[in-house]
């Protein structure tokens, strides 16, 4: 700013300095008026005089003086206007002068004061008006281009002090049917006074309306002064209501603009919510995973707290709900939400269909969550595209179950088959070795199966196998598994408690309970059948006898013999049911050895 200054005024000496002649006096300032003391205006200095003097009455903004004198290029500080405008003020008002030429809107900007410049244009009989009027036109004046219709009034009925029993002022738009009220200043009194409307020429069906006590006269004099006064403000309400509305406008569309900005914030949101789903679905496996990971992703593009999922069906998976930071929670109040009664027309609920099952979600809120409510949001329009995201993950997860439970479950019997014992085997191999647990493998094989296939015929030895399955499956524990390597040769998985000492088998109080149980359910089953049965078993602990995979099933494979019933001595041996022939003797049973008997 003041590099710019010092760029216009140069020091240099007397004789390379050409006398810039006096510039005239404005009309209505004295000729020589401080001239004397702080000598002739610049060039810059004469520009700015120059603009405002121009339009006397305009008020000019700091903004608008730089703009149209220092041009648009100029990056400076907007203080230098303040400090020309207090030269020109020393230069040309001098110490003696009355009024100020150049007044200054605190806030706004300057303007020349009326009847400076180039006539008296802006107030042509300003000197014939009386003093109240004068007075009154400089209140007003003062609010500059921020004032409001009301702070108008309000000027306007602080100094009409003349007019007896003056409680109102009210700007009135009378086009309508009923009058509107467009500003107003003063007290309303319920009971009716003298009212006087102005019509304003400028802008047809706008009055101002002047409101008297009750019981107020006003004589005609008053009733012209009123006239007189309404009509001198009276561009500046209507400039002031022009402004007013551009305001209203102007946040009207501000709003407007940040309802759009939000909504774009919203979408940016959502669609980065959506990916997120996107990707936990790919890591989650099965349906609790991805309904855990998937349901708090629901919540938040509902705008909600937290969200419930459930299948209606009989015997489908749980209800499941899951608060939107992650945490998990009770299911919904049971008087607002019943798993078995909302369908699919149900206010809130999605229903997404997985295969031949239906899935409801239920956005909801909850008082007591992890969290601070969410309020004043509304659903996302990818709700319904995240939820048949949701859909198609549980269809794929549950296709995949599928699968696999056909993969290693023996169609026949429902055990798990070859591959699952293998598998889980190998499992607990490596479970025993890290946490030194012990476990045992049992063998069970029906040794006479073709004679049985061949007196009984096919029917008749796939009835037994079933049975045996069934006998199988009901002598183990919860945390026991069964399963069938081939046509008539069954395994068994069997966790025993860790002991002291590697005792023997025959020692060991678990191995023995276990072949009591087994020899008495496999008794059971000898004593029901129609034709003799020739069973043969097998018991290999780990790590006692083997600790790895190939031992195991080899030692089990290598002590296959006939079983021990519970009503038998151990050194007893059970008689043949039927003389050895080609038809009956039961190869070595391979690890990889599969020969469907009983098919």
């Amino acid at each position: 700013m003041n590099h710019s200054v010092r760029q216009e005024e140069p020091t240099a000496s007397p004789a390379s300095v050409t006398p810039t002649p006096p510039v005239p006096a404005p009309p209505g300032i004295p000729a020589g008026a401080g001239a004397a003391e702080t000598g002739s205006l610049t060039a810059r200095e004469q520009a700015v005089f120059d603009l405002l003097r121009v339009n006397p009455g305009r008020l000019y903004t700091r903004a608008e003086i730089l703009e149209r004198v220092w041009g648009l290029e100029f990056s400076g500080d907007e203080r230098v206007v303040d400090a020309y405008v207090n030269r020109i003020r020393r230069k040309l008002e001098g110490a003696g002068g009355d009024a100020p030429l150049i007044e200054t809107v605190r806030g706004a900007g300057y303007r020349c004061a009326p009847g400076v410049g180039g006539g008296r244009r802006a107030w042509p009989h300003l000197s014939q008006l009386p003093a109240e009027a004068q007075e009154l036109l400089s209140l007003v004046s003062a609010y500059g281009s921020e004032a409001s219709p009301g702070a108008i009034l309000q000027v306007l009925l602080d100094n009409m002090g003349r007019v007896p029993n003056l409680s109102r002022a009210a700007l009135l738009n009378v086009t309508p049917p009923v009058p509107e009220v467009l500003a107003a200043a003063g007290t309303v009194d319920g009971r009716d006074g003298p009212t006087l409307h102005v019509p304003l020429p400028a802008q047809p069906g706008v009055t101002v309306a002047f409101t008297g006590l009750p019981g107020a006269e006003w004589d005609a004099g008053t009733r012209a002064y009123l006239r007189g006064a309404a009509r001198l403000v009276g561009g500046s309400l209507l400039r002031a209501l022009d402004l007013q509305a551009e305001r209203r406008a102007y946040q009207r569309l501000r709003e407007q603009v940040q309802v759009l900005e939000d909504r774009a914030l919203r979408s940016r949101q959502d669609s980065a919510a959506l990916l997120s789903l996107t990707h936990l679905l790919e890591g989650a496996r099965g349906v609790p995973d991805i309904l855990n990971v998937s349901l708090p992703v629901l919540a938040e593009l509902a705008g909600t707290d937290a969200c419930a999922a459930w299948f209606p069906h009989a015997g489908g998976p749980p209800g499941v709900a899951v608060h939107r930071t992650g945490l998990p929670l009770g299911m919904p109040d049971p008087d607002r939400f019943t798993p078995d009664v909302p369908g699919p027309d149900t206010p809130g609920v999605l229903s997404v269909e997985i295969g031949e099952q239906t899935l409801r979600l239920l956005p909801f809120s909850v008082a007591d969550a992890p969290a601070p409510p969410v309020t004043g949001q509304e659903a996302s329009a990818l709700l319904p595209a995240a939820a048949r995201c949701v859909a198609l993950a549980l269809s794929q997860a549950t296709l995949l179950r599928a699968l696999e439970r056909s993969a290693l479950t023996d169609e026949y019997t429902g055990l798990g088959n070859r591959q699952a014992f293998l598998a889980d085997l190998h499992a607990e191999v490596a479970f025993a070795a890290r946490h030194g647990a012990r476990f045992a493998v049992t063998l069970v094989d029906l040794g006479n199966i073709r004679y049985l296939n061949a007196t009984a015929g096919y029917a008749g030895g796939n009835d037994l196998i079933s049975r045996l399955a069934r006998t199988l499956r009901a002598v183990t524990r919860a945390e026991d598994r069964a399963y069938r390597l081939n046509g008539a040769t069954f395994a068994l998985l069997l966790r025993f408690p860790s002991q002291e000492g590697a005792p023997e088998a025959a020692g060991d109080p678990a191995v023995r309970g276990w072949q009591e149980r087994l020899g008495g359910a496999l008794s059971h089953l000898r004593r029901g059948a129609p034709v003799p049965l020739d069973l043969h078993t097998s018991l290999v602990v780990c790590p006692e006898d083997a600790a790895g995979t190939s031992d195991l099933f080899r030692l089990a494979l290598d002590r296959l013999s006939p079983a021990q019933w519970p009503d038998q001595p151990p050194e007893q041996q059970p008689e043949q049911p039927h003389a050895p022939t080609p038809a009956t003797v039961r190869p070595p049973l391979n690890p990889g050895l599969n020969d469907g008997d009983g098919e």
